[in-house]
């Protein structure tokens, strides 16, 4: 590292110029700094290593009253969750304004979400190494800016002794970076932490930006702690008013609880189901909750993903810029069909509304006049054309190929696995994925060769009769999402099948996937794994239905869903720790 603030021959990951194993290393194990933990008698990590931890759901399936019913009902306990990449990046931009973040150890996806993931994953020692680098990097950035720096610390050290602003530093900063109110002996630790570093470095600034690092490479920063705490007369535990001001912030805004969040966790304002659904009310208000949809479609499309995604060179459109725009629409798309149309939440198979640059604009044969690569414009798209909904998307086409074509399969099973929430299995390791090729002057269209695969029988008719017909009608789309009217010079058949209904093109596609109940089933099952960041298990099933129930009556609205899902049980109740 060869910077000063590591004492030498020690390991800068394990020492930051006196900081104690309770302070700031707990990271990699010690246990005395995961708020909570000791006083619930839960089961801390052993010392010694990296922090391991997982959800999982407590045995058994105690009763619980929903609607009036008695049912079981047995979410995960006991959780920690780790932070993901969005999250991390927008929690810091909160605390410390506008920074350059890092790389940082890399989402797990389970379920198809990365928040289900960060349940079920521990921080490797590389991945340490990689969060101090990023965190000490963004403090090293707004400390460098005098005004930052002020605004951020709220006081001015008289000197490296000064214990009443670091005191005051720490309480404050502490809180908003933990998500909680630190308790009197953490004050105190981090107080004397940055008045030892700050007498080590002989720098009061240095001393607090220091403990600043200290604070945000602990585990209350790193991980969510999900546990809850008993009530009376119940089988159940009730998340903390800390623990859902966190799972009502995470889910509504992708980033940590501002201040009047926090605010009324303290005073015993989310206690109650009322309580939460005003306080969501509030947040869906605001910008930042505009961006609830755009953060949970971005998650449910993997979006990021098509930054990995390489084309043929002969794709010349498909630059950074256009890929850049291909992820930035579906939220785009999502959160004007939500919050500016008040559309019901499955339009966005049928909707004409998005939002291009420049390079989306020439993709989709739109007018680009005016237009850039920075630009970002709100358009109608033609209503006689074949793009609409996501399904028409860049993001979604370019993503679902390969480096030359479009992929029927692959588009099929996405509908399949992520609309429909059904399980459709990898084909078998002994099946290869290349067609054999047609006898000599013999021209087959992707749909012909796909016949000739499904026609043969075996293993994998069952499976791609499942996906085919609803990839298929997507072909007048090529490997980036460029329209197209041929394949191998001879016209496209885009006629389809869901489930015994037969339709022809994307346009009759989109239509059946928004008039779906098992679409709109599906979306909320996924938008409930979203929220709570768990697989759900048999118990949870009765409220994922009353979920659907209310979706449904209230037209597939997704704000009157958000409502509804913080204020369940699903939400806000949890099985006690084993």
């Amino acid at each position: 590292m060869g910077n000063k603030r590591y004492q030498a021959g020690r390991d800068p990951i394990a020492t930051i110029v006196g900081a104690t194993c309770a302070a700031a290393v707990a990271l990699l194990g010690c246990t005395a700094e995961i708020t909570g933990l000791s006083s619930a008698g839960g089961t801390a990590p052993a010392a010694g290593g990296p922090t391991t931890v997982s959800g999982g759901g407590a045995a058994g399936t105690p009763p619980v009253t929903i609607g009036g019913e008695v049912v079981p009902f047995a979410p995960s306990a006991g959780s920690f969750k780790r932070l993901t990449t969005s999250e991390l990046k927008n929690t810091l931009t909160a605390l410390l304004g506008p920074v350059t973040v890092g790389d940082t150890e890399p989402d797990t996806w389970v379920g198809g979400f990365a928040k289900v993931g960060g349940s079920t994953v521990s921080i490797s020692r590389g991945g340490v190494r990689a969060y101090e680098s990023t965190i000490d990097a963004a403090t090293a950035e707004v400390f460098a800016d005098a005004a930052r720096r002020d605004a951020l610390v709220g006081c001015t050290p008289q000197g490296i002794t000064d214990s009443t602003c670091f005191h005051s530093f720490v309480e404050h900063f502490g809180r908003l970076a933990w998500r909680q109110a630190l308790s009197t002996d953490q004050v105190d630790r981090f107080t004397t932490l940055a008045g030892s570093l700050s007498q080590t470095l002989g720098s009061a600034v240095e001393g607090l930006r220091e403990t600043a690092n200290a604070i945000l490479l602990s585990p209350n920063f790193l991980y969510r702690l999900e546990r809850g705490v008993p009530q009376q007369d119940s089988s159940f535990w009730r998340y903390t008013g800390y623990e859902l001001a966190s799972r009502l912030s995470f889910l509504l805004t992708n980033s940590a609880p501002d201040e009047l969040l926090l605010s009324a966790a303290e005073q015993g304002r989310l206690d109650t189901p009322d309580g939460i659904r005003s306080e969501a009310e509030r947040i869906l208000a605001t910008p930042a909750g505009r961006e609830s949809a755009g953060n949970f479609a971005t998650e449910l499309f993997h979006t990021s993903i098509i930054l990995g995604r390489p084309k043929d060179p002969s794709f010349t459109s498909y630059t950074p810029s256009a890929q850049q725009a291909m992820i930035r629409e579906v939220p785009s798309m999502f959160e004007d069909l939500v919050f500016d149309q008040g559309a019901p939440l499955t339009d966005v198979f049928t909707t004409r509304t998005t939002y291009v640059n420049a390079d989306l604009a020439k993709l989709y044969g739109l007018d680009a006049t005016g237009m850039t690569s920075d630009s970002w414009v709100k358009v109608t798209l033609p209503a006689n054309g074949m793009r609409l909904g996501y399904l028409g998307t860049g993001a979604f086409l370019a993503q679902f190929a390969n480096q030359k074509e479009g992929s029927p399969t692959l588009r099929g099973k996405f509908i399949r696995m992520a609309l429909f929430c059904q399980t459709i299995p990898d084909p078998p390791k002994d099946v290869s994925p290349v067609f054999a090729d047609p006898p000599a002057g013999v021209v087959l269209t992707k749909r012909q060769k796909l016949e000739q695969h499904r026609t043969k029988g075996g293993t994998c008719t069952g499976c791609h009769s499942l996906m085919d017909p609803l990839g298929l009608p997507l072909e007048n789309f090529d490997a980036i999402g460029a329209f197209r009217e041929t394949d191998q010079g001879m016209p496209i058949d885009a006629s389809g099948e869901i489930d015994g209904t037969k339709f022809n093109g994307p346009v009759e596609l989109g239509q059946l996937l928004s008039q779906n109940d098992k679409v709109a089933a599906c979306l909320v099952r996924n938008i409930y794994r979203y929220a709570t960041g768990v697989l759900e298990e048999n118990g949870q099933e009765p409220v994922i239905a009353q979920l659907v129930s209310d979706f449904q009556a209230n037209g597939r609205d997704f704000k009157k869903l958000a409502l509804a899902l913080v204020a369940s049980d699903g939400f806000r109740l949890v099985a006690p720790a084993q």
